[in-house]
């Protein structure tokens, strides 16, 4: 039975950041993967439900004003990396006519789309978050610390969710986002602390 105490959060897990050669390789990215595949493995076999998202560009996106064009929708780039996708995932386009699923948990896991480097700036995310309650832990992981993982932290934790991530850090330029996060009343939150050891199983 899955677990209602905790949920995985994984970020932008596709292959142009993960792997060499990708289009906006994050360096030392693949190393991630053998423990990408032991977080994920726990909802493979049922223990724990996995929300992730990723960027799915149409040409032209004004973030590459920002960035180098990457992850564009329907390129293999785009794809999540095996090590990081279930036997049983919805995918959610960032798109008014979407909608979540009745029952989140007969998956497990959602993919939601996003063309910003906020999640909750898409149009599912908050609307995701209110369905799972403010029960359950959130455990983040993925790439990058700087951008995507930490908006995805400082979202939670503005939304007064409890937030933890792996032991194993996510590649990042410096690790900022391990410091308490602010929440959005500039009170300081309860900051990500590790609670989970890939090699070992769960810790306190």
């Amino acid at each position: 039975m899955q677990s209602r105490d905790f949920i995985f959060w994984e970020v932008d897990v596709q292959s142009d950041f993960m792997l060499p050669g990708g289009k906006l390789y994050v360096p030392g990215a693949e190393m991630l993967l053998p423990n990408i595949r032991k977080l994920t493995d726990a909802a493979r076999r049922g223990d724990v439900f996995v929300v992730s998202h990723g960027c799915f560009h149409p040409p032209n996106d004004p973030e590459f004003n920002q960035f180098p064009p990457h992850c564009m929708k329907g390129t293999p780039g785009a794809e999540f990396v095996p090590e990081a996708l279930t036997e049983n995932f919805v995918r959610l386009e960032n798109d008014a006519h979407a909608k979540l699923p009745e029952d989140l948990f007969r998956y497990q896991q959602i993919i939601l789309e996003k063309q910003t480097l906020d999640i909750f700036e898409s149009r599912h995310a908050n609307d995701l978050v209110q369905r799972l309650g403010n029960h359950a832990e959130f455990v983040v992981f993925g790439v990058v610390t700087e951008y995507c993982v930490s908006y995805a932290v400082k979202g939670l934790l503005q939304r007064k969710r409890r937030v933890a991530r792996p032991l194993t850090n996510s590649p990042a330029l410096e690790q900022g986002w391990l410091r308490p996060m602010q929440s959005s009343n500039n009170s300081v939150s309860r900051p990500a602390k590790p609670i989970i050891n890939p090699e070992s199983g769960w810790s306190s």
